[in-house]
């Protein structure tokens, strides 16, 4: 409307506005007191309780009647809005209707009235209320605006000048000190998502006061109102300024190395030879992310702990995993986040790193002391060679590497990373030979190149290159190919035959090896040998981390072809001579013939000799033969009792031996060379420990595996990195305790300190543990450990700050990096990593509130079911049902564990917060608000996504001033309206709590 008298909204009661026109009239004869006004007006509106909403209006008409406002009849309606009599947000809603800047102390009388209303006002406690409030102080700010803009406009026709710059000047100062007060900004920041289109008109209302007073009127306007009209711009801006930036989680700019980066990297070396770069890329870049490390800080971490692990593994069978990892797959990795980051300058960041690095010269030195090479020299080449450093930056360093070093080396031929790229650089040839060669015709020249793969250490080195290039898979994928080719014997005699035979003996053996270093899942990918012999095999009868298979499956094709084979070998004749057309008939029909070959020794129908002279005829020719027969018998002796183990022990130590005469022309030599530590590592297990070979004793018998793990990870956390041994006895006893037992143990370990430092140290190291099996550990850490931490009293003392406060980290860190994994996963091929089977235990929670097993992985993206709200599954949370007509329940996927386990962590939290005793876990709880915060606000929405309305409330009243109104806005969705309700009421509560509104 033009003026507040000249175009009302609604009809006013004609009998209720004459008794205040009566009021006001006698108020005006006697000079009452705001107070004398107050309280004689009450009387009034007290007889007419359905008019009173139309006071307002009454008194601006009766305030605005002629050119100037009527003083009295202003502070009569101040004092009724800031008494409460009337609501503030009406008042201020009916000023801004008022437009008419012709009348320009009128104008000023409202501004004045407004500044006085606003910034006194008090704070609401209903949720519908509070977000009224956020919008009307969003309008309150879009009126003054509108009033410096008009007022700038009508300068420059008007002879009224001065009125205009009073107008200017007034609404300034009001803006700026309604603005500048933090639950105000807080307040604007929800009416911004609140009311988007409003919004938008009051941002350009904003942007066209900064244009027009940039634009003109600079000779006119006086340097005090241009001053102030400034200041008022500059607060209003504040309000864009509420979102948090995300914090560093764990502190390690203190410590020597970093703990997370070094552990990332040797987990990733010794236990993911054969991964994909993405998974491991991510995980670098997220913990990047959370420790707030730079660039260049990052990759000096990564190199470092790749020359940590070549010392800490020189001349062991470790080092080539390192030696490929560092000089084949970190160059792939670099290159993959140089993908990542197209806009930011790799060289530089890498430059500066390697320089850095160079500072550690006896770790340089030392290296390359064992290798017998320039090790950073070679690797600064791979850098240069992927396009990562350019010619003159890998010159400088290696000048300087040159200058500094203590020693002289002199590169030799036999070094182990000059071997690994000569092979690498050979393995695209040797993988198309095999792909290429027409088998049917050429089984010798495959042979040659099978056995020139075999000689020396030519198969290590071959397979550690093809691991860390992505090759691996189709290299077996090719062995798997010939073997299935050379079981068939087409009814060829003599050479050729011989040839086949030796074809399907040293592709079987070179498969068994690939799959006992790298995994079954390196040779079952692929659906075009899913049907293969050796695939088959290999998933039904091969031991995989010393757990044996059924020996069940262990079946023959033929009956008749086993008591072929018994009356053959108790007879002593050549088994080659047998009517068997197919090599893997041997393979099937041997473990049954053996066993009723044992039956019959163990009852006393044949002698010890004849049990020799049988275990000749088997290992004479043939190699994949033991191996075969060792699988079943470590199956079977692993479910007889120890007294009956003693022949079948008998049997496998006869298999282990050499051949008493062997064909010089079959190669058998270098087959029994790769034989013997297959049957090693199958055997092993089911040995006694005194007759184990090249055995690690994990948990010694006299000790528990809680006590070998309390020595191993407190070691860790002196040391603070991980070093081999470490590695592999924290991977034996994840496989064999479970992740619940695990996690359990580290954090119980990481909690024993109350020294920030060490605190630090071990949380950074935790949680790239963590990372070994980083889905399993997740879920038993918000599924068994905290929920047992926070519920059980003896455990509270873990959760005193700073400890509750480091588990707090922990968890949140750990929240984000399954949560990035995750989504890295969900439109990607599975990437290959080796993983820990599900225990019974393990399924049991992932299934729980569930009447089916879920599937192993699941997620929204490959899901065909709709998908559910937490409302059907029974997380009634009061923040999905309390929502707008119209406006639907937040959708999760529900079946994915990660969601239902944090839903269920939220539950928890949300009752325990309700306690009305401030206890350790209360602030952990608030510890875990914090630092899901501190991560950053997409990680916070998905963390705090389940966190009930109510838990803010708790929380505020447990510790007052524990969450500030950026952390409220934070924690709630803005998006939606109940997020809007439960932000807009906390911000209230909270400014309620600090005390007066206009407090910082």
């Amino acid at each position: 409307m033009e003026t507040v008298n000249s175009s009302p909204n609604k009809s006013v009661s004609s009998s209720f506005a004459s008794k205040v026109k009566a009021l006001l009239m006698r108020a005006w004869r006697e000079r009452w007191s705001e107070q004398q006004w107050g309280i004689h007006l009450k009387t009034v509106v007290n007889s007419s309780n359905s008019e009173s909403k139309d006071l307002p209006e009454i008194l601006l008409q009766q305030a605005l009647v002629g050119p100037n406002p009527n003083a009295l009849i202003i502070g009569y309606l101040k004092h009724t809005v800031l008494s409460q009599m009337i609501a503030p947000c009406s008042a201020l809603g009916l000023i801004q209707k008022y437009d008419d800047i012709s009348k320009p102390y009128c104008t000023i009388g409202l501004i004045e009235l407004t500044e006085a209303i606003a910034c006194n006002i008090s704070v609401t406690s209903g949720m519908e209320s509070s977000v009224v409030l956020c919008k009307c102080l969003q309008q309150t700010l879009h009126w003054l605006m509108m009033c410096v803009l008009q007022s700038l406009k009508a300068m420059k026709d008007s002879q009224q000048q001065q009125e205009y710059i009073s107008i200017i000047d007034a609404a300034s100062l009001a803006a700026h000190h309604i603005a500048d007060n933090p639950t105000v900004q807080a307040l604007l920041y929800v009416a911004m998502s609140e009311d988007q289109d409003n919004y938008r008109d009051y941002e350009q209302s904003v942007i066209n006061v900064r244009g027009t007073l940039s634009q003109s009127l600079s000779d006119v306007l006086p340097s005090q109102t241009k001053q102030k009209v400034g200041t008022a711009l500059q607060t209003l801006s504040k309000v864009q300024d509420m979102a948090l930036p995300s914090q560093a989680l764990c502190e390690v700019s203190n410590l020597g190395i970093c703990p997370t980066i070094n552990t990332l990297v040797t987990l990733e070396a010794l236990l993911n030879p054969s991964s994909d770069v993405q998974p491991f890329t991510d995980q670098l870049c997220v913990s990047e992310r959370l420790l707030h490390l730079p660039r260049s800080t990052l990759y000096t971490e990564i190199i470092r702990a790749c020359f940590m692990g070549l010392n800490n593994c020189a001349d062991s069978p470790d080092e080539l995993k390192w030696a490929a990892f560092t000089y084949i797959k970190l160059p792939q990795v670099l290159r993959y986040m140089k993908q990542q980051s197209p806009n930011q300058e790799i060289g530089e960041d890498l430059f500066q790193g390697i320089r850095d690095l160079m500072n550690s010269v006896p770790l340089l030195d030392l290296v390359e002391i064992k290798l017998k090479c320039e090790c950073l020299k070679y690797l600064i080449g791979e850098f240069s060679k992927n396009d990562l450093l350019d010619k003159t930056q890998a010159q400088l360093l290696i000048n300087k590497r040159s200058t500094e070093s203590a020693t002289k080396i002199e590169t030799s031929s036999q070094s182990s990373l000059i071997l690994i790229l000569r092979n690498e650089q050979q393995l695209s040839r040797i993988i198309k030979t095999l792909d290429n060669a027409d088998s049917s015709k050429t089984p010798s020249d495959l042979m040659s190149l099978l056995c020139l793969l075999m000689s020396g250490r030519n198969l290590e080195f071959i397979l550690a290159g093809a691991s860390c290039t992505g090759k691996l898979q189709s290299l077996a994928s090719k062995l798997v190919k010939i073997n299935e080719f050379a079981k068939q014997t087409q009814g060829e005699m003599g050479k050729m035959a011989q040839t086949r035979t030796m074809l399907f003996d040293t592709s079987f053996l070179m498969l068994c090896h690939i799959s006992q270093v790298y995994g079954l899942e390196v040779i079952s990918p692929s659906p075009e040998y899913s049907d293969s012999f050796f695939v088959q095999w290999a998933t039904r009868c091969l031991p995989e981390d010393g757990k044996y298979k059924c020996i069940d499956n262990f079946t023959p094709t033929d009956q008749s072809k086993v008591d072929l084979l018994i009356q053959h070998l108790l007879s002593g004749m050549d088994i080659n001579k047998l009517n068997i057309t197919r090599m893997n008939e041997y393979c099937l029909n041997f473990p049954l013939a053996l066993q009723e070959i044992l039956i019959a020794w163990e009852h006393g129908a044949i002698s010890a000799d004849t049990i020799k002279m049988i275990i000749e005829v088997i290992k004479n020719k043939m190699c994949c033969i033991p191996v075969v027969l060792c699988a079943w018998l470590c199956s079977y002796i692993s479910m007889i009792p120890d007294k009956a183990r003693e022949k079948p022990l008998q049997m496998i130590q006869m298999l282990q031996t050499s051949a008493l005469n062997p064909d010089p022309d079959l190669n058998y030599n270098e087959r029994y060379a790769l034989m013997t530590p297959i049957l090693q590592k199958l055997i092993n297990d089911i040995l006694p420990v005194s007759r184990r070979v090249n055995y690690t004793n994990y948990v010694p018998s006299d000790k528990l595996p809680s006590q070998v793990m309390d020595e191993c990870i407190k070691g860790v956390f002196r040391l603070g990195w991980l070093d081999v041994k470490a590695v592999q006895t924290l991977e034996y006893l994840l496989n064999l305790c479970g992740s619940d037992w695990f996690c359990d143990r580290c954090i119980e370990a990481m909690l024993e300190s109350s020294r920030l430092e060490d605190l630090n140290r071990a949380l950074s190291l935790v949680f790239a543990l963590f990372h070994m099996d980083l889905e399993h550990i997740t879920l038993s850490l918000l599924f068994h450990t905290l929920p047992r931490l926070l519920q059980t009293t003896r455990y509270h003392s873990l959760l005193t700050d700073p400890r509750g406060n480091t588990l707090a980290k922990l968890s949140v860190m750990i929240l984000v990096s399954a949560q990035n994994s995750k989504n890295a996963e969900k439109d990607t091929i599975p990437h290959l990593r080796r993983g820990r089977k599900r225990s019974r235990k393990e399924v049991e929670l992932e299934d729980v509130e569930e009447t089916e097993c879920r599937p192993v992985k699941r997620s929204k993206s490959s899901s065909l079911e709709p998908q559910l709200t937490l409302d059907s599954e029974g997380f009634n949370f009061d923040f999905l049902t309390a929502k707008e007509d119209g406006e639907t329940s937040p959708t999760f996927d529900t079946k994915d564990p990660l969601n239902k386990a944090l839903a269920n962590l939220m539950r928890l939290m949300n009752a325990l917060s309700q306690d009305s005793q401030v206890s350790p876990r209360m602030s952990f709880i608030i510890s875990f608000v914090q630092e899901a915060i501190n991560c950053g606000s997409h990680n916070a929405k998905f963390i705090l996504q389940f966190m009930p309305p109510q838990m803010v409330s708790n929380l505020l009243k447990s510790v007052q001033g524990v969450l500030d109104n950026r952390n409220i806005l934070q924690i709630c969705d803005l998006s939606t309206s109940i997020g809007r309700k439960v932000a807009s009421q906390a911000i209230c509560q909270n400014s309620r709590l600090k005390g007066p509104a206009n407090s910082a």
